[in-house]
C-alpha cells in the first residue's frame, strides 16, 4: 500500500514530465516548420504523436470539468491572439501567398475552433451531470 503523499508527489513528476515534453514538441514542430522550413510530410509521424497527446489531454480535461474552472475566458484570448497572429506571420514570411490564403486559413481555424468549443462545452456539461452540480442556464 502506498502512502497518498507518495502518489501525489509521483503525479505532479509525471505531469511535470509530460508538460516539459509538450513544450518541447511544440518547439521542435515550430523550429522544423519555420526555421529549417521542412513540409509536414517530412516529419508526419511527430507531428501526429503530438497530436494524439494533444487530442488525449484535452478529452482527458474535458472529461474531468477543467475546462469549468476559469479556463475559458484565458485560454479562448489566447486563441484569438492566435488565430490573428499565425496567418499574418506567415503571409509576412511568404508561405501565404494572398490575402485569400490568409482569409481561408483564418475561416477554417475558426471553424475547427467553434468544434473544439463545443465538443468542449458538451463535455463539460456531461461532467457536471454526473457529479450532480447545477447547470447554469
Amino acid at each position: 500500500m502506498k502512502d497518498e503523499r507518495i502518489q501525489t508527489t509521483a503525479n505532479r513528476f509525471a505531469a511535470g514530465g509530460f508538460f516539459i515534453w509538450y513544450f518541447l514538441m511544440l518547439i521542435s514542430l515550430c523550429y522544423r516548420t519555420l526555421i529549417l522550413k521542412q513540409h509536414i510530410r517530412d516529419f508526419w509521424d511527430i507531428s501526429a504523436i503530438f497530436c494524439i497527446g494533444t487530442l488525449f489531454l484535452f478529452i482527458a480535461c474535458a472529461n474531468k470539468g477543467v475546462f469549468d474552472h476559469g479556463f475559458k475566458r484565458r485560454w479562448l484570448n489566447i486563441c484569438i491572439v492566435l488565430i490573428i497572429e499565425i496567418p499574418i506571420l506567415l503571409f509576412i514570411m511568404g508561405l501565404m501567398h494572398s490575402v485569400v490564403h490568409v482569409g481561408g486559413a483564418l475561416i477554417g481555424v475558426l471553424s475547427g475552433l467553434g468544434l473544439v468549443i463545443g465538443i468542449a462545452h458538451f463535455l463539460n456539461r456531461r461532467w457536471k451531470r454526473k457529479e450532480g452540480i447545477a447547470d447554469e442556464k
